[in-house]
């Protein structure tokens, strides 16, 4: 009985990849969207930063929270250190996300366990993320992403990383291009569609015929724990934003 549910299973999972296919959308965009969020709307107090980046704002300083966010610090330096050699991370199970090929870039390396067990529990040593850079001489090291879901309420991303410390963000309104979209119309720095996108309305998506992600991923917030300008240590106001971002386009979420 279970082989032959598992087969049944298998059929409907084939059959729905098949529709997917077929359809206009490529399927990670398909994907994208059942598993992001339906509205940006949330209860965490944020601000809407260029077209796609929404960003949690400081909370009054509570006690502990300094001694918390030293504890994270020292954490993310740990890791750092164990995972200085990018092939170490990814032996142990870190696969690169995105693309990012010039001297300088930032490269995400993620452990999709480790983010699927974070939705639960917080486990400093394992982050969903490590951050490595690109130089001349290789990959470094540079940094930790720690992740919440994308339904996550104020208090608890304060429990991971306290809200009047760390900066978290989300990737928002993002409208996604259809599957013969050139590479560079999709993800370059001057196009309507993708992350770094000038369309971020359901209404001008739908007149542009793409498909609408009001969320893609949940929280996140970046540790930079060896940063020597201490407000890029936990992912502040001066992290990279998208390529819309010019510091003057604010909405305020609460």
């Amino acid at each position: 009985m279970a082989k032959r549910l598992t087969a049944v299973l298998g059929i409907v999972l084939i059959s729905l990849l098949a529709v997917m296919m077929a359809q206009q959308f490529p399927l990670w965009e398909h994907l994208l969207q059942y598993y992001g969020g339906k509205s940006d709307q949330t209860p965490v107090p944020s601000m809407i930063m260029g077209n796609h980046m929404q960003m949690s704002l400081k909370a009054a300083l509570q006690p502990g929270d300094e001694q918390r966010a030293q504890d994270i610090l020292a954490a993310a330096r740990r890791v750092l250190v164990q995972y200085a050699d990018v092939n170490k991370a990814q032996d142990d199970g870190y696969k690169r996300f995105g693309h990012a090929d010039r001297v300088g870039d930032e490269v995400h390396y993620t452990n999709y366990r480790y983010g699927r067990q974070a939705e639960r529990h917080v486990n400093y040593d394992h982050p969903t993320s490590i951050l490595y850079k690109r130089t001349e001489q290789g990959m470094q090291a540079v940094g930790v992403m720690y992740t919440a879901p994308q339904d996550a309420t104020p208090q608890e991303l304060n429990a991971i990383a306290p809200l009047s410390i760390a900066t978290w963000h989300r990737h928002v309104d993002f409208c996604g291009g259809p599957r013969t979209l050139p590479f560079d119309e999709q993800f370059g720095p001057h196009t309507q569609f993708g992350m770094q996108g000038s369309i971020h309305t359901e209404a001008a998506c739908s007149a542009a015929h793409g498909l609408w992600i009001p969320v893609v991923f949940g929280w996140m917030t970046h540790v930079y724990p060896n940063a020597p300008n201490p407000s890029e240590i936990w992912g502040g106001m001066d992290m990279h934003m998208d390529a819309n971002t010019d510091g003057s386009e604010m909405k305020m979420k609460m």
